[in-house]
């Protein structure tokens, strides 16, 4: 923000460096000079002795509303009796003049001292902004509380999310690692039963040439047998 719009009033563009507000009206922050205050606040002060309306206005036997705005006076501040009367058409200082203002320091003599509504007046619109400030600070503060809230749950939720990963990588690690074992236990029965069939094979040969040389053994030596007692027969 420039420095001359630091020491303008953002409502009516005067420039009062000393007298300038800070506060949030409809949700944005701006400084305005103490008429603008007051005219943006209709409800919140007395427009004749500016007492400000803390927490309610006063009762309604109490108080005069402005039938041309939302302003609302004391009874007692409200002036002649004909205009003071519950009944009659009712109009504040700022509507009953088109010229009106609750503040200005112009002074022929260049004096920045100012009088005694002006003062009250500025005390008023400080007031009005202050509560103004202090109510956008609550809402501020809550905002940042639920922001902060909002963050904690998404933190909490990406660190569930995290470890639901990391489980089910590890539960697939584990899946991969047992399909293996699964599969290289098949390897290996297969490997073995392929061995021990070879084996048996082998070992089925042997005894079939072994029973056939024995036979071979056996038949030629009753050959001989039969042969020899034949010559002998002869002689």
């Amino acid at each position: 923000m420039k420095r001359d719009h630091l020491s303008e009033c953002g409502g009516c563009g005067s420039r009062r460096p000393f007298f300038l507000c800070n506060l949030r009206l409809r949700g944005i922050y701006r400084r305005l000079c103490p008429s603008c205050v007051l005219k943006n606040h209709p409800g919140s002060f007395c427009p004749v002795c500016f007492e400000v309306y803390s927490d309610f206005p006063p009762p309604s036997h109490q108080r005069l509303l402005c039938f041309k705005c939302p302003s609302i006076s004391h009874l007692a501040c409200a002036g002649t009796p004909a205009n003071a009367h519950p009944g009659a058409r009712y109009q504040c200082p700022p509507c009953s003049s088109p010229n009106f203002s609750f503040f200005s320091n112009a002074r022929p003599n260049s004096n920045p001292a100012i009088d005694r509504d002006s003062a009250l007046a500025l005390v008023a619109a400080c007031r009005i902004a202050s509560a103004s400030m202090n109510k956008a600070a609550a809402v501020a503060r809550v905002e940042a509380e639920r922001r902060v809230k909002e963050a904690s749950l998404a933190r909490k939720r990406a660190r569930e999310a995290l470890e639901r990963l990391a489980y089910v990588a590890s539960k697939d690690k584990d899946s991969k690692v047992v399909a293996a074992s699964v599969a290289a236990d098949h390897r290996a029965k297969s490997i073995r039963d392929a061995s021990a069939a070879v084996s048996s094979q082998k070992r089925l040969k042997g005894n079939n040439i072994g029973s056939n040389g024995v036979f071979s053994v056996h038949s030629v030596s009753v050959q001989l047998q039969h042969s020899q007692i034949n010559n002998g027969s002869e002689d």
